[in-house]
């Protein structure tokens, strides 16, 4: 008998494994690298729903264990300028307590986090740009999922959207407007 169970051990273990099942394994077994389950997990998980992962950089930011040019802390809601701009000005608003993204928010709750960070972004933006602010320049979105790449529920301010790089990262097919995020939330029909 252990024989038997030596030679079919031997067996599975000889047979090939798709990639993205060993990092999965290993992942489970916690022997995958961070880096492995960056990139296994990216698009076919995103990350968990109750905690961020420890490498998260969101929450490395708040520790103050990654840099961030930092333009506002209220205690509640957390805003810094991207490190990588889409504009001229390109600031991020979160909160300090996690939510992973942007479609697991509900209710009245999640409506009213929303509109803070609306707010937040737009006085913080109203701010920089002073008495030649034009509100039609402001883009102010969420990034649905999957198509974020920090899964850390973050409002993006950007400004002016006029000399917006990389638009294809700010489509209205993956980049939500506040206002659509709320109507999700409350139950109002969703503009598309």
């Amino acid at each position: 008998r252990a024989a038997t169970s030596l030679a079919a051990a031997a067996a599975t273990a000889a047979a090939p494994s798709p990639r993205w099942l060993h990092v999965a394994s290993a992942s489970a077994a916690g022997v995958a690298s961070p880096a492995q389950r960056r990139r296994f997990f990216s698009w076919t998980d995103r990350g968990p729903v109750d905690a961020p992962l420890p490498d998260n950089i969101f929450l490395r930011i708040l520790k103050g264990d990654a840099p961030a040019s930092v333009v506002d802390d209220d205690g509640d809601l957390f805003s810094f300028r991207d490190k990588n701009p889409a504009s001229d000005l390109h600031l991020l608003v979160i909160p300090r307590s996690f939510v992973r993204d942007a479609s697991l928010l509900r209710g009245e709750q999640g409506a009213a986090l929303v509109r803070r960070m609306e707010t937040k972004a737009r006085s913080l933006v109203l701010a920089e740009v002073g008495s030649s602010f034009d509100p039609a320049e402001l883009a102010l979105g969420f990034h649905w999922p999957p198509w974020y790449s920090v899964p850390w529920l973050h409002l993006h301010a950007i400004y002016p959207r006029s000399r917006l790089r990389r638009r294809y990262k700010y489509t209205p097919f993956s980049f939500k407007s506040p206002e659509w995020v709320v109507e999700r939330c409350t139950g109002g029909k969703v503009r598309r």
